[in-house]
């Protein structure tokens, strides 16, 4: 009769409106929330099987991430080994499908640059785009074969399974009973803590390491407050974005600004591995140089101009409301 019951109540998180989530138990918003992000990844999944569009790709390895920061946001009350064991097998489809995006997203950079940047050495440049247009198919023919074989099937059922092992009478490291406010208010303010942390070392413009620990950092802030979003739906005035979504724009920037960093860092080493020097290699690197600087130079901006910290403490405090 028990196993009936749990199964009874672990099931229609699936179909619960988000404004019912704001009261919710722990373990009835988890149920939800996960659901909605398997749902997420598996329409993308089949998505960009259809065509690997540069979008899908992209929507792909974003709602992989999202899925794994739901996983780390209520593995405590979720058996650890397999969450552990599927947010491993996810991640490796990040890793993955970043291998083609990295390509495409640098076929496109290169592709502006001739026009936007005479000097940039423009016989190099048509020469790193016919290299890296060679590797896009191959890239695109080794994430086809390793697609087939990673058992999406099998990494759905499992998924699905985990509603069923949401069990609130069985011994968790949290009360499953809980509101979900107050856990929610306390697993951002982690993230926030950690982007906080992991802050003054990237203010070095060189260090491009922590930069990059940093935008991860972010991305996973972001996640989390994008996964928690149902939670605080209506919460802003007429006329006026929520602290919320204040937040999630502020994030966003910085996301962006990292992120651009990042992969001109990664275009960098594109160029040093695969144009000869002395065949317009050094001005390729001072191009992207010179855009790294003005780059970092948004991001010093953005630091001064949006610092997190007051949005996001009025966003846990929205969460911590009775009846949120």
């Amino acid at each position: 009769m028990l196993s009936v019951l749990v199964k009874a109540m672990s099931t229609p998180a699936e179909r619960t409106s988000s404004p019912q989530l704001r009261p919710a138990r722990l373990w009835f918003a988890a149920s939800h929330l996960l659901a909605m992000l398997q749902q997420e990844f598996f329409a993308h999944w089949r998505a960009t099987l259809r065509g690997f569009d540069l979008d899908e790709v992209h929507d792909l390895r974003v709602a992989s991430r999202r899925l794994r920061e739901g996983l780390a946001l209520f593995a405590p009350l979720l058996p650890e080994k397999k969450v552990a064991r599927l947010s491993r097998r996810v991640k490796r489809l990040t890793i993955l499908l970043g291998e083609l995006r990295n390509v495409d997203e640098a076929l496109v950079f290169f592709s502006g640059l001739t026009e936007a940047e005479p000097g940039a050495a423009p016989a190099a440049t048509d020469d790193l785009l016919r290299t890296l247009s060679k590797e896009r198919e191959a890239t695109q023919k080794a994430v086809t074969r390793s697609l087939a074989r990673f058992g999406a099937g099998k990494l759905e059922v499992e998924l699905a399974g985990l509603a069923e092992q949401l069990n609130p009478f069985k011994p968790h490291e949290v009360d499953p009973f809980m509101g979900i406010g107050p856990y929610a208010a306390g697993a951002l303010e982690e993230r926030v803590k950690l982007v906080e942390e992991l802050f003054p070392a990237a203010l070095h413009e060189e260090d491009a390491v922590a930069q990059h620990r940093l935008r991860i950092a972010f991305k996973k802030l972001r996640y989390r407050l994008e996964i928690l979003a149902p939670l605080l739906e209506g919460t802003g005035s007429a006329g006026c974005l929520s602290p919320s979504d204040q937040l999630r724009r502020v994030l966003k920037r910085y996301q962006d600004l990292l992120g651009k960093l990042h992969d001109l860092d990664v275009f960098a080493e594109m160029v040093q591995e695969r144009v000869a020097p002395g065949t317009g290699r050094e001005e390729l690197l001072q191009v992207l140089a010179q855009r790294r600087t003005e780059l970092y130079a948004s991001f010093e901006q953005a630091r001064h101009e949006q610092p997190i910290a007051p949005l996001a403490s009025q966003v846990s405090v929205e969460l911590r409301l009775p009846n949120r």
